[in-house]
């Protein structure tokens, strides 16, 4: 399959979806590991929030990691998938949610791993935005279309998805960091929250989103303003 450059991104999803079964399965073990011996099987849980990064990762060589750019600047990328239907993207994305969580709730609160799930769910968002194509969403609006309602649940994940990641790199300043640099990853998905609603005309969603990046950007600065204090001081 690789030998042939068109079917190379198919063999990075399949890597993805493999991952994916790797994941449920780790799960699994953890649970009957439970549920027998009632200790936790760290070895399991660990090996599949290994393949948490790999599932991502192997998505990411198929449609970018970037989340700077423009909602379309995915459209070459995308133009070499079309046999990855709308409703398998949003069902991978889905799925690697799910698992995620899981992942996550079987650690606990108090794994060492905690403040690392941030970026795991930043990678989520910024896959769940570039996987989607926003120029065919705008084309073809029809209820008549196979692809709207698909395509419509897809486009409001991508907005769950970046307030959530937004809200984690948050709590981890709060009650982990203070580093400006999770600020900084909060006000990114914020950015890109803030593309796609102003192509919606939710202006009251767009003007919260906003404020909160202005609130967030302040902050930045003010931590910034104070090392560079420090530095001088000394």
């Amino acid at each position: 399959m690789r030998k042939d450059p068109r079917l190379e991104p198919y063999y990075q999803i399949a890597l993805s979806v493999n991952a994916i079964k790797m994941i449920n399965t780790c799960l699994l073990v953890n649970d009957l590991s439970v549920a027998i011996l009632d200790i936790k099987s760290d070895t399991y849980l660990n090996t599949g929030r290994k393949e948490i990064y790999n599932a991502i990762s192997g998505m990411e060589k198929v449609v970018g990691a970037d989340f700077e750019g423009s909602l379309a600047e995915n459209k070459d990328l995308l133009a070499k998938i079309p046999e990855f239907l709308p409703v398998q993207r949003l069902n991978f994305i889905k799925a690697i949610r799910q698992v995620t969580n899981k992942t996550i709730d079987a650690f606990g609160t108090n794994s060492k791993w905690k403040w690392s799930f941030p970026e795991i769910h930043f990678k989520i968002a910024v896959l769940c935005k570039n996987i989607f194509d926003f120029r065919a969403f705008e084309k073809e609006r029809d209820l008549e279309n196979p692809h709207y309602y698909i395509r419509q649940e897809h486009f409001n994940l991508i907005l769950e998805l970046c307030n959530y990641a937004a809200q984690e790199y948050r709590t981890k300043f709060d009650l982990s960091t203070q580093d400006a640099g999770d600020l900084k990853k909060s006000i990114a998905m914020l950015e890109v929250n803030r593309k796609i609603l102003q192509t919606t005309g939710e202006t009251e969603d767009l003007e919260k989103t906003k404020t909160l990046i202005e609130s967030l950007q302040d902050k930045v600065e003010s931590i910034e303003a104070d090392k560079d204090k420090k530095k001088k001081k000394k």
